[in-house]
């Protein structure tokens, strides 16, 4: 009875944010650089020519995502085209949300799906990117699809629409680390020979394919000091010296890489929970770390959110221990809300604390997601360590770097024959798929 009142606010929240918004004047316009540049290349001009001393949208795309791009440009005139853009992205995230939701064992009929749909487009990250008319719809739909492909085991899909995405945004290249813990070789090989074969095809239609070497990716390292929430923007932006962003970014990389193991305990035990928490951590830890963090870039954390529904509503794993969610707690709440939800906090009499607010929140949420993570991970590691959990994650060891005992390990799942489960004291040398 909750869905049909729900349902209004998200298409409502919807057409808004893909409609209203984009109509507006003023603010930034990724589409224009991204249109005029596709249009140099179909007409052999040079297209990386841009001033990299000005704050205006730089076109960053490789000669090969360029070439991936030029089906925008059939789209028709440039209003035609934009508008058919940006709806696209709109799709793109609704269908990415529905994915997830299916995903977590979530009814379409459910009123969850409306009121997941509202918070969405709620969001500063798909508000900017539909304002803006980026890509970063689409790219989390190909995130979400990598993730449903590969656990359904349709490895070469999953490796053409991570191939895709690469070859467009080289932002989600990290994903492929799932693919390594599952040895899904085939899968690695397709997201690195597409990007590949794009380049390859593209370097002799475009007229200065060097640009991008020597001009467009010596930019891509640096650092910018505008619309940057990763580490190194804001500790540069405030001045801070090299060494101290150095020293921030190894106490941030420490984190993420020990969370990225600890998580592995799970999986082969739930690779669901597995995958979404993994692809958190992983794009949390590119926000901070890389030399450029922008908040609309968050819309790939999202799945991980959304994956608080297959704690809520998942199967329990293959030893029957419940489903979890590294974002299902207070922590990592109040972060979401700082990075997902940046209301204007400017205010008069306190203009310079509020601006200095409004530059960090984003920022800090990011690194309290980080550290939120990683410290309920190590909970329950001591949790399941007191609880005679071996280093894997398997019951009933006799120690935590021994062997798995007899009787409590297997007593736990005899009755278990869901599907894709298997018994505990297998461990995580026999993967079977979703």
């Amino acid at each position: 009875m909750v869905a049909p009142l729900l349902w209004p606010l998200a298409i409502f929240m919807i057409i808004h944010r893909a409609w209203a918004l984009p109509h507006q004047s003023g603010g930034t316009d990724d589409f224009t650089t991204v249109w005029r540049a596709l249009i140099r290349f179909g007409d052999g001009n040079p297209v990386y020519t841009a001033n990299y001393a000005h704050v205006d949208p730089h076109y960053l795309y490789s000669p090969g995502g360029t070439l991936a791009l030029q089906p925008v440009t059939w789209l028709g005139d440039y209003d035609t085209a934009r508008m058919w853009f940006i709806f696209v992205q709109a799709a793109g995230i609704v269908a990415a949300v529905l994915l997830l939701l299916r995903l977590c064992r979530v009814s379409l009929t459910s009123w969850i799906v409306p009121l997941t749909l509202a918070l969405t487009f709620l969001t500063e990250s798909a508000t900017s990117t539909l304002r803006f008319a980026n890509v970063n719809g689409t790219l989390m739909l190909a995130q979400v699809l990598f993730i449903v492909l590969l656990l359904g085991g349709r490895r070469t899909l999953a490796g053409i629409v991570l191939g895709l995405a690469i070859t467009v945004k080289p932002i989600v290249a990290p994903l492929l680390f799932l693919a390594f813990v599952r040895k899904d070789w085939s899968t690695i090989i397709w997201a690195f020979g597409i990007p590949v074969a794009f380049n390859i095809v593209a370097w002799p239609l475009a007229a200065d394919p060097m640009g991008y070497v020597e001009r467009t990716i010596p930019y891509l390292g640096e650092v910018r000091l505008h619309a940057n929430a990763s580490i190194s923007g804001e500790l540069l932006y405030f001045g801070a010296p090299e060494l101290l962003v150095k020293l921030w970014l190894i106490a941030f990389a420490a984190p993420v890489i020990f969370a990225l193991i600890l998580l592995l305990r799970w999986q082969w035990r739930d690779e669901v929970f597995w995958a979404l928490s993994t692809s958190g951590v992983l794009m949390t830890g590119v926000l901070l770390l890389s030399s450029l963090g922008q908040q609309y870039y968050a819309l790939l954390i999202l799945p991980t959110f959304i994956g608080i529904f297959h704690a809520l509503f998942g199967p329990s794993d293959a030893q029957g221990d419940a489903p979890r969610s590294l974002v299902l707690n207070a922590p990592a709440g109040l972060a979401a809300t700082m990075f997902y939800f940046s209301l204007n906090w400017f205010m008069d009499d306190y203009a310079v604390g509020s601006l200095l607010w409004i530059q960090v929140m984003a920022w800090i949420g990011w690194m309290l997601l980080c550290l939120t993570m990683f410290a309920v991970l190590i909970k329950w590691t001591i949790e399941e360590h007191a609880a005679d959990y071996d280093w894997l994650g398997r019951a009933g060891a006799t120690s935590f770097f021994g062997r798995v005992g007899t009787s409590s390990a297997r007593s736990a799942v005899a009755t278990d024959e869901r599907p894709g489960t298997r018994p505990a004291d297998s461990g995580p040398t026999e993967r079977t798929h979703a």
